[in-house]
C-alpha cells in the first residue's frame, strides 16, 4: 500500500534535506527521485528477502510515476539486480558480479541505484555507486531500524575481506535516504532491538530527555514499531514519525 500525500519529515544533512521519513511512502520516493535526480536508468538492488516483500510494489510505483512525469520523452529503464541476504554478501566478490552487471547492461555515467535494505545492502551498493565509472549516484531505502538510524546515513560504505570488517571502502553520501515507517512491521524483534540499542546510545550521549523518554517508554514504542498501529500515545507525546526523528 502506498498514500498518494503521505505526510513527510524532512532532516537536513550538509545543507540539503536529505532524509524523507514518513509511513507508506514508495510513491513518494520514486517521484522525487525521478523528479530532482534525472537519469536514463535506474537500478535497484535488493536481497531475496525484500524482493518478495517490496520488489513488485516498488516497480509498480516506477512505472506509474515515470508514465506520468515522461510526458512525451523517452522513459527511463529501471534494473533490478538480487542478491542473497546476509552478511556474507558484502563482499568484494559480489561487489564485482554487481558492476559487471552494470556494463553488461551498457549502464553509464547517467544511472542512479537504490539500496533498499539492511546496513548490508546500504554499506555494499554504496561502494559500488562509489566506485563505478569513479562515481554515481545513489539512494538509501533503509529497511531495518539500525540502518535508519545509523548506517544509513553518515555516507560510509564499504565491503567486508577475510581479513576485518568494512576493510575497504569509501565515504559516498547518498543524494536522498528514504525512512518508511511501515517497513518496521515485518521487522524481526531481534532486529528492532539491534536498533534501539543504537538509539538508545545515541541517546545516552546527545540528549538526557530523549533517554529519559525511551526509558520510561519501552513498551510504548515495542508496540508502535511491532504492531501494526500508527501512533501510539504515552506521556503525552504521539509517538510517531516525530519520535524518531528525535530520537
Amino acid at each position: 500500500m502506498s498514500h498518494p500525500n503521505p505526510h513527510i519529515d524532512k532532516v537536513s544533512i550538509l545543507g540539503e534535506e536529505s532524509i524523507c521519513l514518513g509511513f507508506h511512502i514508495f510513491d513518494y520516493l520514486v517521484r522525487d527521485t525521478l523528479s530532482n535526480f534525472k537519469a536514463s536508468t535506474y537500478v535497484i538492488i535488493t536481497d531475496t528477502h525484500l524482493e518478495k516483500l517490496y520488489l513488485n510494489r516498488f516497480k509498480e510505483s516506477f512505472h506509474k510515476i515515470s508514465k506520468e512525469l515522461a510526458g512525451t520523452a523517452a522513459l527511463p529503464r529501471l534494473l533490478a539486480y538480487v542478491i542473497p541476504p546476509g552478511e556474507n554478501s558484502k563482499s568484494r566478490e559480489i561487489k564485482g558480479h554487481i558492476e559487471d552487471y552494470f556494463l553488461e547492461q551498457g549502464c553509464t555515467r547517467d544511472t542512479l541505484v537504490f539500496a533498499m535494505g539492511g546496513g548490508v545492502i546500504g554499506d555494499l551498493v554504496g561502494f559500488v555507486a562509489a566506485t563505478f565509472m569513479r562515481g554515481i549516484p545513489f539512494v538509501q531505502v533503509p529497511t531495518t531500524l539500525l540502518a535508519m538510524v545509523d548506517s544509513s546515513i553518515g555516507g560510509k560504505t564499504a565491503v567486508d575481506t577475510p581479513q576485518a570488517k568494512n576493510s575497504i571502502g569509501a565515504f559516498w553520501q547518498p543524494k536522498r535516504i528514504f525512512i518508511d515507517l511501515s517497513v518496521l512491521e515485518t521487522l524481526p524483534e531481534r532486529e528492532f532491538v539491534n536498533g534501539m540499542a543504537e538509539v538508545i546510545k545515541t541517546a545516552a550521549i546527545w540528549n538526557e530527555s530523549d533517554f529519559i523518554l525511551l526509558e520510561n517508554g519501552a513498551e510504548a514504542i515495542r508496540d508502535a514499531v511491532l504492531k501494526p498501529v500508527r501512533n501510539v500515545e504515552f506521556q503525552g507525546m504521539t509517538l510517531g514519525s516525530s519520535f524518531f526523528l528525535s530520537a
